[in-house]
Protein backbone atom coordinates (compact mmCIF):
# COMPACT_ATOMS: atom_id res chain seq x y z
CA UNK A 1 0.00 0.00 0.00
CA UNK A 2 3.15 1.98 0.64
CA UNK A 3 4.64 1.56 -2.36
CA UNK A 4 1.53 2.52 -4.88
CA UNK A 5 1.01 5.50 -2.74
CA UNK A 6 4.52 7.18 -3.40
CA UNK A 7 4.44 5.93 -7.09
CA UNK A 8 0.84 7.03 -7.25
CA UNK A 9 2.25 10.41 -6.51
CA UNK A 10 5.18 10.36 -8.16
CA UNK A 11 3.81 9.67 -11.61
CA UNK A 12 0.87 12.95 -11.60
CA UNK A 13 1.94 14.93 -13.75
CA UNK A 14 2.31 18.78 -12.37
CA UNK A 15 -0.58 20.04 -14.05
CA UNK A 16 -2.69 17.17 -12.73
CA UNK A 17 -5.60 18.86 -10.54
CA UNK A 18 -5.65 17.27 -7.19
CA UNK A 19 -9.12 16.91 -6.40
CA UNK A 20 -11.17 15.75 -3.07
CA UNK A 21 -14.62 14.14 -3.26
CA UNK A 22 -17.27 14.79 -0.66
CA UNK A 23 -17.22 11.43 0.94
CA UNK A 24 -13.62 11.71 1.54
CA UNK A 25 -13.42 15.39 3.42
CA UNK A 26 -16.29 13.61 5.28
CA UNK A 27 -13.38 11.03 6.12
CA UNK A 28 -11.11 13.08 6.48
CA UNK A 29 -13.05 14.99 9.80
CA UNK A 30 -14.01 11.17 11.13
CA UNK A 31 -10.35 10.50 11.02
CA UNK A 32 -9.46 13.54 12.76
CA UNK A 33 -12.15 13.17 15.44
CA UNK A 34 -11.08 9.36 16.09
CA UNK A 35 -7.53 11.00 17.16
CA UNK A 36 -9.00 12.92 20.02
CA UNK A 37 -9.25 10.06 22.69
CA UNK A 38 -5.70 9.15 21.98
CA UNK A 39 -5.10 12.72 24.22
CA UNK A 40 -6.40 10.97 27.63
CA UNK A 41 -5.56 6.89 26.84
CA UNK A 42 -3.43 5.48 29.51
CA UNK A 43 0.12 5.48 28.67
CA UNK A 44 0.40 1.71 29.37
CA UNK A 45 -1.62 1.47 26.08
CA UNK A 46 -1.25 4.30 23.83
CA UNK A 47 1.34 2.92 21.42
CA UNK A 48 -0.97 0.06 20.87
CA UNK A 49 -3.89 2.98 20.09
CA UNK A 50 -1.94 4.98 18.38
CA UNK A 51 -0.39 2.35 15.87
CA UNK A 52 -4.09 1.56 14.78
CA UNK A 53 -5.14 5.23 14.36
CA UNK A 54 -1.65 5.36 12.45
CA UNK A 55 -3.44 2.59 10.24
CA UNK A 56 -6.90 4.26 9.73
CA UNK A 57 -4.57 7.09 8.57
CA UNK A 58 -2.46 5.52 6.03
CA UNK A 59 -5.34 4.12 4.83
CA UNK A 60 -7.21 7.30 4.23
CA UNK A 61 -3.88 8.60 2.36
CA UNK A 62 -4.31 5.45 0.34
CA UNK A 63 -7.91 6.22 -0.47
CA UNK A 64 -7.06 9.43 -1.52
CA UNK A 65 -4.43 8.37 -3.84
CA UNK A 66 -5.90 6.04 -5.43
CA UNK A 67 -8.98 8.54 -6.25
CA UNK A 68 -6.44 10.32 -7.72
CA UNK A 69 -5.60 7.30 -10.07
CA UNK A 70 -6.77 8.11 -13.93
CA UNK A 71 -6.44 4.50 -15.63
CA UNK A 72 -6.53 4.64 -19.49
CA UNK A 73 -9.81 3.41 -21.04
CA UNK A 74 -8.99 -0.06 -21.81
CA UNK A 75 -7.09 -0.80 -18.47
CA UNK A 76 -10.27 0.82 -16.38
CA UNK A 77 -11.32 -2.51 -15.09
CA UNK A 78 -8.10 -4.35 -14.53
CA UNK A 79 -8.44 -3.98 -10.93
CA UNK A 80 -11.36 -5.91 -10.40
CA UNK A 81 -10.01 -8.74 -12.27
CA UNK A 82 -6.86 -8.52 -10.04
CA UNK A 83 -8.75 -8.58 -6.50
CA UNK A 84 -10.82 -11.89 -8.25
CA UNK A 85 -7.51 -13.40 -9.29
CA UNK A 86 -6.37 -12.71 -5.87
CA UNK A 87 -9.44 -14.75 -4.43
CA UNK A 88 -9.04 -17.37 -6.80
CA UNK A 89 -6.03 -17.92 -5.79
CA UNK A 90 -6.53 -18.23 -2.08
CA UNK A 91 -9.72 -20.78 -3.55
CA UNK A 92 -7.08 -22.75 -4.83
CA UNK A 93 -5.27 -23.29 -2.03
CA UNK A 94 -8.21 -23.95 0.34
CA UNK A 95 -9.18 -26.35 -2.06
CA UNK A 96 -5.87 -28.47 -2.26
CA UNK A 97 -5.53 -27.79 1.91
CA UNK A 98 -9.05 -29.41 1.97
CA UNK A 99 -8.61 -32.15 -0.90
CA UNK A 100 -4.96 -32.90 -1.10
CA UNK A 101 -3.03 -31.17 1.68
CA UNK A 102 0.23 -33.16 0.57
CA UNK A 103 0.39 -31.16 -2.36
CA UNK A 104 0.45 -28.02 -0.76
CA UNK A 105 3.68 -26.55 -1.02
CA UNK A 106 5.63 -26.70 1.60
CA UNK A 107 7.07 -23.14 0.87
CA UNK A 108 3.46 -22.10 2.45
CA UNK A 109 3.67 -23.44 5.38
CA UNK A 110 -0.51 -23.36 6.27
CA UNK A 111 -1.74 -26.75 7.20
CA UNK A 112 -4.99 -26.82 8.07
CA UNK A 113 -6.24 -25.57 11.44
CA UNK A 114 -9.04 -27.92 13.23
CA UNK A 115 -9.71 -29.89 9.83
CA UNK A 116 -10.79 -26.58 8.13
CA UNK A 117 -8.82 -25.01 5.41
CA UNK A 118 -7.76 -21.24 5.62
CA UNK A 119 -5.86 -20.26 2.57
CA UNK A 120 -2.99 -18.19 3.61
CA UNK A 121 -5.27 -16.28 6.20
CA UNK A 122 -4.80 -17.14 10.11
CA UNK A 123 -8.69 -18.23 10.17
CA UNK A 124 -11.52 -19.51 8.23
CA UNK A 125 -13.95 -16.85 8.46
CA UNK A 126 -11.23 -14.37 7.14
CA UNK A 127 -10.63 -16.37 4.27
CA UNK A 128 -14.64 -16.88 3.56
CA UNK A 129 -15.15 -13.37 3.82
CA UNK A 130 -12.30 -12.68 1.37
CA UNK A 131 -14.54 -15.53 -1.40
CA UNK A 132 -17.33 -13.56 -0.95
CA UNK A 133 -16.29 -10.34 -2.00
CA UNK A 134 -14.64 -12.26 -4.89
CA UNK A 135 -18.21 -13.97 -5.46
CA UNK A 136 -19.70 -11.04 -5.49
CA UNK A 137 -17.00 -9.41 -8.30
CA UNK A 138 -17.38 -12.42 -10.37
CA UNK A 139 -21.50 -11.86 -10.94
CA UNK A 140 -20.68 -7.91 -11.14
CA UNK A 141 -18.44 -8.74 -14.03
CA UNK A 142 -20.54 -11.07 -15.72
CA UNK A 143 -24.17 -9.65 -15.04
CA UNK A 144 -23.78 -5.96 -15.94
CA UNK A 145 -23.12 -5.04 -19.81
CA UNK A 146 -20.70 -2.30 -19.25
CA UNK A 147 -17.80 -4.94 -18.77
CA UNK A 148 -18.28 -7.06 -21.77
CA UNK A 149 -15.50 -7.02 -24.41
CA UNK A 150 -16.36 -6.04 -28.04
CA UNK A 151 -14.82 -9.47 -29.72
CA UNK A 152 -16.98 -12.56 -29.26
CA UNK A 153 -14.53 -14.71 -29.43
CA UNK A 154 -12.92 -12.88 -26.12
CA UNK A 155 -16.14 -12.35 -24.52
CA UNK A 156 -16.91 -16.17 -24.92
CA UNK A 157 -13.87 -16.77 -22.75
CA UNK A 158 -14.35 -14.19 -20.67
CA UNK A 159 -17.97 -15.63 -19.24
CA UNK A 160 -16.76 -18.84 -19.66
CA UNK A 161 -13.85 -18.05 -16.65
CA UNK A 162 -16.11 -16.10 -14.59
CA UNK A 163 -19.12 -19.18 -14.97
CA UNK A 164 -16.33 -21.68 -13.30
CA UNK A 165 -15.51 -18.77 -10.50
CA UNK A 166 -19.36 -18.72 -9.93
CA UNK A 167 -19.44 -22.79 -9.28
CA UNK A 168 -15.81 -22.98 -7.42
CA UNK A 169 -16.99 -20.62 -4.90
CA UNK A 170 -20.32 -21.22 -3.64
CA UNK A 171 -19.27 -24.90 -3.32
CA UNK A 172 -16.04 -23.86 -1.15
CA UNK A 173 -17.98 -21.32 0.77
CA UNK A 174 -20.49 -24.40 1.58
CA UNK A 175 -17.11 -26.43 2.71
CA UNK A 176 -15.87 -23.83 5.04
CA UNK A 177 -18.96 -23.65 6.64
CA UNK A 178 -18.45 -19.71 8.13
CA UNK A 179 -22.07 -18.11 9.13
CA UNK A 180 -20.60 -15.09 8.03
CA UNK A 181 -19.34 -16.44 4.44
CA UNK A 182 -22.39 -17.55 4.04
CA UNK A 183 -24.18 -14.05 5.34
CA UNK A 184 -21.84 -11.93 2.94
CA UNK A 185 -22.19 -14.18 -0.31
CA UNK A 186 -25.60 -14.78 0.12
CA UNK A 187 -26.79 -11.24 0.39
CA UNK A 188 -24.20 -9.31 -1.94
CA UNK A 189 -25.02 -12.93 -4.39
CA UNK A 190 -28.77 -12.07 -4.59
CA UNK A 191 -28.53 -7.70 -4.73
CA UNK A 192 -26.43 -8.51 -7.36
CA UNK A 193 -28.91 -11.19 -8.98
CA UNK A 194 -31.58 -9.06 -8.62
CA UNK A 195 -29.74 -6.41 -10.34
CA UNK A 196 -28.37 -8.17 -13.34
CA UNK A 197 -32.11 -10.03 -13.74
CA UNK A 198 -32.94 -6.05 -14.79
CA UNK A 199 -31.01 -5.63 -17.27
CA UNK A 200 -29.73 -9.43 -18.58
CA UNK A 201 -32.62 -11.79 -17.86
CA UNK A 202 -31.09 -15.01 -19.74
CA UNK A 203 -27.23 -14.85 -18.56
CA UNK A 204 -29.08 -14.15 -15.23
CA UNK A 205 -30.82 -17.41 -15.48
CA UNK A 206 -27.30 -19.03 -16.20
CA UNK A 207 -25.58 -17.33 -13.06
CA UNK A 208 -28.01 -18.76 -10.59
CA UNK A 209 -27.80 -21.80 -12.19
CA UNK A 210 -24.06 -22.69 -11.89
CA UNK A 211 -24.31 -21.32 -8.38
CA UNK A 212 -26.84 -23.98 -7.37
CA UNK A 213 -24.65 -26.46 -9.29
CA UNK A 214 -21.53 -25.56 -6.94
CA UNK A 215 -23.95 -25.32 -3.76
CA UNK A 216 -25.62 -29.25 -5.33
CA UNK A 217 -21.33 -30.71 -5.54
CA UNK A 218 -20.42 -29.49 -2.17
CA UNK A 219 -23.63 -30.83 0.06
CA UNK A 220 -23.10 -34.12 -1.96
CA UNK A 221 -19.15 -33.90 -0.79
CA UNK A 222 -20.02 -33.03 2.65
CA UNK A 223 -22.90 -35.35 3.42
CA UNK A 224 -20.85 -38.81 1.96
CA UNK A 225 -18.16 -37.56 4.28
CA UNK A 226 -15.94 -35.20 2.80
CA UNK A 227 -16.30 -32.44 5.05
CA UNK A 228 -16.74 -32.63 8.37
CA UNK A 229 -19.81 -30.94 9.86
CA UNK A 230 -18.87 -27.95 11.95
CA UNK A 231 -21.06 -27.12 15.21
CA UNK A 232 -21.67 -23.17 15.95
CA UNK A 233 -23.68 -23.39 19.23
CA UNK A 234 -20.64 -22.28 21.96
CA UNK A 235 -19.58 -19.83 19.28
CA UNK A 236 -23.28 -18.53 19.36
CA UNK A 237 -23.01 -17.66 23.24
CA UNK A 238 -19.52 -16.57 23.36
CA UNK A 239 -20.39 -14.13 20.53
CA UNK A 240 -23.41 -12.86 22.49
CA UNK A 241 -21.29 -12.75 25.41
CA UNK A 242 -19.18 -10.75 24.29
CA UNK A 243 -21.57 -8.42 22.43
CA UNK A 244 -23.71 -8.07 25.87
CA UNK A 245 -20.46 -7.40 28.12
CA UNK A 246 -19.23 -5.21 25.77
CA UNK A 247 -22.36 -2.99 26.16
CA UNK A 248 -22.10 -2.92 29.37
CA UNK A 249 -18.53 -1.70 29.38
CA UNK A 250 -19.98 0.97 27.67
CA UNK A 251 -22.37 1.99 29.73
CA UNK A 252 -19.79 1.78 32.72
CA UNK A 253 -17.42 4.30 31.28
CA UNK A 254 -19.51 5.90 27.98
CA UNK A 255 -17.54 9.39 27.89
CA UNK A 256 -14.51 8.86 27.72
CA UNK A 257 -13.91 5.36 27.17
CA UNK A 258 -11.31 2.05 28.72
CA UNK A 259 -8.96 3.93 26.44
CA UNK A 260 -7.35 3.17 23.10
CA UNK A 261 -5.78 -0.27 22.91
CA UNK A 262 -6.75 -1.33 26.48
CA UNK A 263 -9.73 -3.55 25.51
CA UNK A 264 -8.43 -7.09 25.72
CA UNK A 265 -6.89 -5.70 29.38
CA UNK A 266 -10.42 -4.10 30.25
CA UNK A 267 -12.85 -6.74 28.77
CA UNK A 268 -10.91 -9.56 30.96
CA UNK A 269 -10.94 -7.39 34.08
CA UNK A 270 -14.14 -6.22 33.74
CA UNK A 271 -15.26 -9.66 33.72
CA UNK A 272 -13.14 -11.12 36.12
CA UNK A 273 -14.98 -8.31 38.78
CA UNK A 274 -18.03 -9.37 37.95
CA UNK A 275 -16.34 -12.74 39.00
CA UNK A 276 -16.41 -14.43 35.71
CA UNK A 277 -13.60 -15.88 33.41
CA UNK A 278 -11.77 -16.83 30.24
CA UNK A 279 -13.64 -20.10 29.93
CA UNK A 280 -15.52 -20.62 26.78
CA UNK A 281 -14.19 -17.22 25.34
CA UNK A 282 -10.54 -17.67 25.59
CA UNK A 283 -8.54 -14.14 25.79
CA UNK A 284 -10.70 -11.78 23.85
CA UNK A 285 -8.04 -9.42 22.03
CA UNK A 286 -11.61 -7.95 20.29
CA UNK A 287 -15.25 -7.89 20.55
CA UNK A 288 -15.80 -8.84 16.97
CA UNK A 289 -17.21 -5.62 15.91
CA UNK A 290 -14.85 -2.69 14.55
CA UNK A 291 -17.80 0.02 15.75
CA UNK A 292 -18.18 -1.36 19.31
CA UNK A 293 -14.16 -2.05 19.32
CA UNK A 294 -13.50 2.07 18.76
CA UNK A 295 -16.78 3.19 20.89
CA UNK A 296 -15.84 0.98 23.94
CA UNK A 297 -12.07 2.25 24.08
CA UNK A 298 -12.89 5.88 22.81
CA UNK A 299 -16.59 6.55 24.56
CA UNK A 300 -18.31 9.09 22.90
CA UNK A 301 -16.37 11.25 21.13
CA UNK A 302 -15.34 8.11 19.04
CA UNK A 303 -18.88 7.06 18.70
CA UNK A 304 -18.85 10.42 16.70
CA UNK A 305 -16.56 9.62 14.79
CA UNK A 306 -17.90 6.57 13.65
CA UNK A 307 -21.62 8.04 13.22
CA UNK A 308 -19.97 10.62 10.88
CA UNK A 309 -18.34 7.47 8.86
CA UNK A 310 -21.63 6.12 8.67
CA UNK A 311 -23.45 8.70 6.96
CA UNK A 312 -20.84 9.27 4.09
CA UNK A 313 -21.50 5.57 3.04
CA UNK A 314 -25.35 6.17 3.43
CA UNK A 315 -24.72 9.59 1.63
CA UNK A 316 -22.57 6.98 -1.20
CA UNK A 317 -25.36 4.75 -1.00
CA UNK A 318 -28.06 6.79 -1.88
CA UNK A 319 -26.50 8.85 -4.70
CA UNK A 320 -25.57 4.91 -6.18
CA UNK A 321 -29.28 4.35 -5.55
CA UNK A 322 -30.07 6.84 -7.29
CA UNK A 323 -27.50 5.74 -10.31
CA UNK A 324 -27.99 2.03 -10.49
CA UNK A 325 -25.29 0.09 -12.71
CA UNK A 326 -21.81 -0.13 -11.82
CA UNK A 327 -21.91 2.30 -9.23
CA UNK A 328 -24.43 0.21 -7.08
CA UNK A 329 -22.87 -3.08 -7.63
CA UNK A 330 -19.54 -1.65 -6.48
CA UNK A 331 -21.64 -0.79 -3.51
CA UNK A 332 -22.69 -4.03 -3.17
CA UNK A 333 -19.35 -5.97 -3.82
CA UNK A 334 -18.22 -4.26 -0.29
CA UNK A 335 -20.75 -5.64 1.76
CA UNK A 336 -19.16 -9.10 2.95
CA UNK A 337 -15.85 -6.98 4.17
CA UNK A 338 -18.56 -4.72 5.40
CA UNK A 339 -20.48 -7.18 7.58
CA UNK A 340 -16.91 -9.52 8.18
CA UNK A 341 -16.01 -6.03 10.19
CA UNK A 342 -19.17 -5.89 12.29
CA UNK A 343 -19.10 -9.74 13.27
CA UNK A 344 -15.86 -10.75 12.96
CA UNK A 345 -12.18 -9.55 13.17
CA UNK A 346 -10.97 -6.25 13.02
CA UNK A 347 -9.81 -4.76 9.59
CA UNK A 348 -6.81 -4.26 11.49
CA UNK A 349 -5.84 -8.30 11.83
CA UNK A 350 -6.18 -8.37 8.02
CA UNK A 351 -4.40 -5.85 5.70
CA UNK A 352 -5.28 -7.71 2.81
CA UNK A 353 -9.48 -7.30 3.65
CA UNK A 354 -8.39 -3.37 4.38
CA UNK A 355 -6.22 -2.42 1.14
CA UNK A 356 -9.00 -4.29 -0.80
CA UNK A 357 -12.05 -2.85 0.97
CA UNK A 358 -10.27 1.09 0.44
CA UNK A 359 -9.41 -0.12 -3.43
CA UNK A 360 -12.93 -1.09 -4.14
CA UNK A 361 -14.14 2.54 -1.90
CA UNK A 362 -12.02 4.69 -3.98
CA UNK A 363 -13.72 3.10 -7.20
CA UNK A 364 -17.29 3.29 -6.15
CA UNK A 365 -16.13 6.95 -4.60
CA UNK A 366 -14.90 7.65 -8.22
CA UNK A 367 -17.99 6.19 -10.52
CA UNK A 368 -20.55 8.01 -7.76
CA UNK A 369 -19.30 11.36 -6.64
CA UNK A 370 -17.16 12.10 -9.21
CA UNK A 371 -19.07 14.80 -10.72
CA UNK A 372 -20.62 15.88 -7.42
CA UNK A 373 -19.38 19.43 -5.37
CA UNK A 374 -15.64 18.53 -5.81
CA UNK A 375 -13.03 20.58 -4.85
CA UNK A 376 -9.59 21.42 -6.00
CA UNK A 377 -6.69 22.78 -4.20
CA UNK A 378 -4.63 26.25 -4.32
CA UNK A 379 -1.36 25.58 -6.72
CA UNK A 380 0.72 25.65 -3.86
CA UNK A 381 -0.66 22.55 -1.89
CA UNK A 382 -0.34 20.05 -4.78
CA UNK A 383 3.29 20.99 -4.92
CA UNK A 384 3.55 20.55 -1.29
CA UNK A 385 2.00 17.01 -1.49
CA UNK A 386 4.01 15.78 -4.22
CA UNK A 387 6.52 16.07 -1.92
CA UNK A 388 5.47 14.73 1.71
CA UNK A 389 3.34 12.27 0.61
CA UNK A 390 5.46 9.66 -1.45
CA UNK A 391 7.98 10.93 1.65
CA UNK A 392 5.92 9.89 3.86
CA UNK A 393 4.97 6.42 1.96
CA UNK A 394 8.95 5.67 1.23
CA UNK A 395 9.53 5.74 5.16
CA UNK A 396 6.44 3.65 5.67
CA UNK A 397 7.58 1.11 3.14
CA UNK A 398 10.97 1.07 4.46
CA UNK A 399 9.90 0.54 7.87
CA UNK A 400 7.44 -2.20 7.11
CA UNK A 401 9.92 -3.90 4.79
CA UNK A 402 12.07 -3.67 8.05
CA UNK A 403 9.06 -5.49 10.22
CA UNK A 404 8.67 -7.98 7.65
CA UNK A 405 12.14 -8.84 8.06
CA UNK A 406 12.22 -8.65 11.46
CA UNK A 407 8.89 -10.91 11.82
CA UNK A 408 10.85 -13.14 9.61
CA UNK A 409 13.65 -13.58 12.09
CA UNK A 410 11.69 -13.60 15.45
CA UNK A 411 9.72 -16.44 13.79
CA UNK A 412 12.48 -18.66 12.83
CA UNK A 413 14.19 -18.03 16.05
CA UNK A 414 10.33 -19.19 18.29
CA UNK A 415 10.52 -22.29 15.74
CA UNK A 416 14.02 -23.26 17.05
CA UNK A 417 12.66 -22.49 20.75
CA UNK A 418 14.68 -19.71 21.01
CA UNK A 419 17.99 -21.75 21.70
CA UNK A 420 19.72 -19.27 20.10
CA UNK A 421 18.25 -15.42 19.14
CA UNK A 422 20.91 -13.46 17.86
CA UNK A 423 19.59 -13.40 14.59
CA UNK A 424 16.54 -11.95 15.78
CA UNK A 425 18.89 -9.51 17.84
CA UNK A 426 20.34 -8.29 14.80
CA UNK A 427 17.35 -7.96 12.98
CA UNK A 428 15.48 -5.88 15.35
CA UNK A 429 18.29 -3.45 15.10
CA UNK A 430 16.49 -2.21 12.37
CA UNK A 431 13.37 -2.81 13.31
CA UNK A 432 12.62 0.34 16.32
CA UNK A 433 8.78 0.19 16.53
CA UNK A 434 6.67 -2.54 14.66
CA UNK A 435 7.70 -6.18 16.43
CA UNK A 436 9.13 -4.62 19.72
CA UNK A 437 6.55 -6.11 21.98
CA UNK A 438 6.97 -9.35 20.53
CA UNK A 439 10.85 -9.03 21.10
CA UNK A 440 10.51 -8.38 24.31
CA UNK A 441 8.36 -11.14 25.02
CA UNK A 442 10.79 -13.53 22.91
CA UNK A 443 14.32 -11.75 24.95
CA UNK A 444 12.06 -12.91 28.16
CA UNK A 445 11.50 -16.18 27.31
CA UNK A 446 14.90 -17.34 26.14
CA UNK A 447 16.26 -15.06 29.89
CA UNK A 448 14.42 -17.92 31.73
CA UNK A 449 15.68 -20.58 29.53
CA UNK A 450 19.02 -19.18 30.51
CA UNK A 451 18.35 -18.98 33.96
CA UNK A 452 18.73 -22.84 34.23
CA UNK A 453 21.97 -22.49 32.96
CA UNK A 454 23.52 -19.46 34.85
CA UNK A 455 21.43 -19.12 37.74
CA UNK A 456 21.98 -15.68 37.82
CA UNK A 457 19.48 -14.04 39.78
CA UNK A 458 19.08 -10.77 37.77
CA UNK A 459 17.34 -12.58 34.82
CA UNK A 460 14.40 -13.52 37.09
CA UNK A 461 14.48 -9.93 38.72
CA UNK A 462 14.22 -8.47 34.96
CA UNK A 463 11.72 -10.57 33.84
CA UNK A 464 9.73 -10.13 36.97
CA UNK A 465 9.58 -6.21 36.24
CA UNK A 466 8.94 -7.13 32.11
CA UNK A 467 5.68 -9.31 33.07
CA UNK A 468 4.33 -6.65 35.93
CA UNK A 469 4.75 -3.76 32.70
CA UNK A 470 3.74 -6.64 30.39
CA UNK A 471 0.49 -7.77 32.20
CA UNK A 472 -0.42 -4.21 32.56
CA UNK A 473 -1.46 -4.17 29.37
CA UNK A 474 -2.35 -8.41 28.13
CA UNK A 475 -3.85 -10.70 29.77
CA UNK A 476 -1.43 -13.94 28.90
CA UNK A 477 -1.27 -17.40 30.93
CA UNK A 478 2.05 -18.39 30.29
CA UNK A 479 3.60 -15.16 31.33
CA UNK A 480 1.54 -15.11 34.80
CA UNK A 481 2.57 -19.09 35.19
CA UNK A 482 6.49 -18.06 34.50
CA UNK A 483 5.91 -15.21 37.21
CA UNK A 484 4.08 -17.65 39.85
CA UNK A 485 7.24 -19.92 39.51
CA UNK A 486 9.32 -17.22 39.86
CA UNK A 487 7.69 -16.02 43.19
CA UNK A 488 7.39 -19.51 44.34
CA UNK A 489 11.21 -19.97 44.12
CA UNK A 490 11.69 -16.49 45.78
CA UNK A 491 8.98 -17.25 48.48
CA UNK A 492 7.57 -14.61 47.40
CA UNK A 493 4.16 -15.41 49.58
CA UNK A 494 2.60 -12.19 48.92
CA UNK A 495 3.14 -11.78 45.02
CA UNK A 496 2.41 -15.52 44.58
CA UNK A 497 -0.83 -15.50 46.24
CA UNK A 498 -2.10 -12.33 44.60
CA UNK A 499 -0.82 -13.96 41.23
CA UNK A 500 -2.42 -17.31 42.03
CA UNK A 501 -5.93 -15.72 42.71
CA UNK A 502 -5.91 -13.24 39.53
CA UNK A 503 -4.99 -16.35 37.16
CA UNK A 504 -6.29 -18.76 38.65
CA UNK A 505 -9.82 -16.66 38.78
CA UNK A 506 -8.76 -15.98 34.86
CA UNK A 507 -8.06 -19.94 33.66
CA UNK A 508 -10.04 -21.57 35.94
CA UNK A 509 -9.19 -24.99 33.94
CA UNK A 510 -5.26 -24.67 33.70
CA UNK A 511 -3.74 -27.05 36.08
CA UNK A 512 -0.89 -24.52 36.86
CA UNK A 513 -2.90 -22.18 38.58
CA UNK A 514 -5.13 -24.82 40.54
CA UNK A 515 -2.65 -24.98 43.77
CA UNK A 516 -1.98 -22.71 46.35
CA UNK A 517 1.19 -22.17 48.50
CA UNK A 518 1.19 -24.19 52.25
CA UNK A 519 0.59 -22.27 54.84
Amino acid sequence: MAATTATLWLTLSANTPISLSVTVRWLLLAVVILAIPLLYTSPHWQSAGLARWLGLVGGWVFYVSWMQYRPPYFARHWLFYAILLAAMFQALIALLQLTLPGTVPAWFDYPMKNGRPYGVFQQVNVLASFIASGLALALMLLLLPDFSLTQPKAERGRRYALGLVLVLFPALLVWLQSRIGWLGGGISGALLLWLGWRQAKKLTGIAIGLMLFGIAIALIFQINGGVETVEHAASNQARLMMLQDSLKMIVEKPWLGWGYGGFEYGFQHYRLAAGLSTLGFGVVRHPHNEILLWWVEGGMVTLAGMVILLCAGIRLFWLSWRKKGESLALAITLLPLLLHSQTEYPFILSSAHWAIFLLLLAQWDRQTDKAIECTTFSSVTPSFLRVVVPMASASMLIMASFGLYANLSLTAVERNHLANIQPARRAMEFDPWVNTERWHYDQQTHALLMYNQTRDPRLLENYTRWAQDYLARRIDKNVYASWLAIAQYQQDTATYRRLRQEAGALFPTDPRFLTDLPE
